[in-house]
């Protein structure tokens, strides 16, 4: 990285900073393309201290640390980000979007790229305009693409300056919602973040979660997804959510809710032979009366595909499970199997 004391901030000057750092590097690479990635951004460094003597920006520059953000600092406001393949491309993967490690006071940063694979050279430029999507290690990050259009990165798809985004409290729930709204039936968002309800990065097995894990996920999944209790349930967005918060996964989610064949409960005080997922849906009364007044309405909104959460949301979540429930599950209705567990539990 690279670091220098703030003074005067000149824009094209450093420009023409980074276009002569360029010309030096590839002359040099082209020498030797078996150069490391620590040692190239070295001589990022020093090919810039070069081009800076006579400069505002002479005895400014320096590397900032090895987990800093950017990598090089001028003027303790210009900033570049040193990115290297050797591979014939010029994409690679970015820095965290939540930027905790970025230098103080640093406004502008430039990516300088050097391509080691295929006809060698060396790109700059803006750091906000070639990041076209998000990917997802261990924690979202930027992709990077020097090929990328102008116009259509990641932040003119969503609307939003880079800058406004970076310094915002929200931006992990900004970068959510976009791509909640790019989300296809039966798909979800998959990342760790301060707000994943997952214990572990380790994918498990479904049957090897705790006994209250599990029916915390079922009664999750019977607020969150009313097509559970469609005659034809579909197990798609259940599946999705295993994963997202759970950490899990199962070959046979249906079985989850539907082995054990018919059951008897009360329903409006008479016994009635109900499907499995409608048995259990009667025992979770009481946890589904708590948790579904615990979840941020945001999050409701989004999974039942709704505008707006009424004050109601026991009354709102029983319109909604009983719209398609025909047929296969009984005669019975889910909310009036929900309504008789409901009494039950509370006379």
């Amino acid at each position: 990285m690279i670091y220098a004391e703030k003074k005067n901030a000149n824009e094209e000057n450093f420009i023409n900073l980074l276009e002569k750092s360029k010309g030096l590097l590839v002359s040099e690479i082209k020498k030797d393309n078996k150069i490391s990635a620590l040692d190239f951004e070295e001589l990022v460094c020093k090919k810039m201290c070069d081009v800076s003597v006579g400069t505002e920006f002479e005895g400014t520059i320096k590397q900032t640390g090895v987990l800093a953000f950017p990598d090089i600092v001028a003027n303790g406001y210009f900033g570049v980000e040193v990115k290297v393949t050797t591979k014939n491309h010029w994409t690679s993967t970015g820095n965290s979007i939540l930027e905790s490690s970025r230098a103080e006071d640093v406004e502008r940063i430039f990516i300088m790229f050097g391509k080691l694979g295929g006809e060698v050279d060396v790109r700059y430029r803006l750091y906000q305009e070639c990041l076209p999507e998000i990917s997802v290690t261990h924690s979202p990050r930027y992709k990077i693409n020097m090929d990328l259009p102008k116009g259509e990165s990641i932040f003119d798809k969503m609307g939003v300056d880079y800058d406004i985004l970076r310094k915002s409290d929200d931006s992990i729930q900004q970068i959510k919602s976009y791509y909640r709204g790019q989300l296809k039936d039966g798909e979800g968002l998959w990342w760790i973040d301060e707000e994943s309800e997952s214990p572990s990065p380790i994918i498990k097995q479904f049957r090897s979660l705790e006994s209250e894990d599990k029916e915390r996920f079922k009664v999750d999944c019977m607020i969150l997804f009313p097509e559970l209790f469609k005659s034809r349930a579909n197990y798609e967005r259940a599946a999705a959510y295993m994963i997202t918060e759970f950490g899990a996964v199962s070959t046979s989610l249906r079985d989850a809710f539907s082995a054990g064949g018919q059951q008897e409960v009360l329903v409006a005080r008479e016994k009635k032979s109900v499907s499995q997922i409608l048995s259990q849906l009667h025992d979770y009364v009481p946890k589904i009366v708590l948790r579904i007044n615990e979840i941020d309405e945001e999050l409701l909104k989004f999974y039942w595909q709704v505008s707006s959460i009424e004050v109601d949301r026991i009354e709102q979540w029983k319109e909604l499970i009983d719209k398609d429930a025909v047929g296969g599950l009984g005669a019975e209705l889910p909310s009036e199997v929900f309504q008789s567990g409901y009494e039950e539990a509370n006379s």
